[in-house]
């Protein structure tokens, strides 16, 4: 699919339903205002053409941080779009991994056998399912192209067992049977003659080979010709101060730039 059949314009949808809607980048949190006022805002940066880089403060009553992960590439050396790896978290990044694939299968197509590594490709990577999701697809598109024997397809995971996906696994009720995820998953990965490591955290990637550590602290390397690795996820970069404009980031946010929030995403 291109990109246009993905995508729409956000402001005739949200003017549809009478929602005001500003394309920008939040830059901070004021949830006691400042000196000049008590009322909480934050302030914003558009990214729009028409107003770009202009700045404003949006008053708030009730505010709803949904920013989404900052990709953090970085956490692991030599991952990444510029380096050694693919990715499937935006559009752009899909793109090019689907592109980097048929040049894949046009290799096999002329006899060379490829190894395909898929998976999290950092310790602390939580988006499991995508890369469950996506090898999945890699193994049908290239069993559709009649050319499984040429490739050797490996699933790394950072989970204690295949089917965690971040929660623990859970149950599954399939053919009148209730199924734990990790049956579930163990049995479609062998399916699709696809193996699995498990339990390993990512730590550098270097061309055509991806080292890691396993849980019980032996590190190991796996060889690779296509990598699509899930990078960490940090929270988006946003300051936060007081009403007297002191930086009180750290008391809002976590390390990791994630808001601070109880189980139920209420703010603590």
């Amino acid at each position: 699919m291109s990109i246009d059949q993905v995508r729409f314009k956000l402001k005739p949808l949200y003017d549809r339903w009478n929602i005001i809607y500003k394309q920008a980048k939040a830059i901070s949190i004021h949830p006691e205002g400042d000196s000049f006022s008590s009322r909480p805002y934050v302030t914003i940066e558009y990214t729009s053409a028409e107003n770009l880089r202009k700045t404003e403060k949006v008053e708030y009553d009730y505010l709803v941080n949904a920013t989404g992960p900052k990709l953090n590439f970085e956490a692991t050396e030599g991952l990444g779009l510029h380096k050694y790896t693919h990715s499937v978290c935006s559009y752009d990044h899909a793109a090019k991994a689907w592109s980097a694939l048929q040049q894949c299968i046009d290799r096999m197509k002329k006899g060379e056998k490829l190894k395909f590594l898929i998976g999290a490709g950092h310790g602390t990577a939580t988006c499991q399912g995508a890369a469950f999701e996506y090898i999945l697809n890699v193994a049908d598109v290239i069993r559709k192209a009649g050319l499984s024997k040429n490739a050797e397809i490996t699933h790394i995971t950072n989970e204690y067992e295949l089917g965690d996906f971040g929660m623990g696994g859970a149950f599954v009720k399939r053919n009148g049977y209730i199924i734990p995820t990790k049956v579930l998953a163990e049995s479609i990965l062998a399916e699709y003659n696809i193996n699995w490591i498990k339990r390993a955290a990512v730590y550098k990637v270097e061309e055509n080979q991806v080292y890691y550590e396993t849980l019980e602290g032996e590190f190991k390397t796996v060889d690779y010709d296509f990598a699509m690795l899930l990078p960490a996820f940090a929270g988006a970069v946003i300051k936060a101060f007081d009403k007297n404009d002191n930086d009180i980031t750290s008391v809002l946010f976590a390390p990791s730039g994630f808001m601070k929030v109880d189980a139920d995403y209420s703010v603590k």
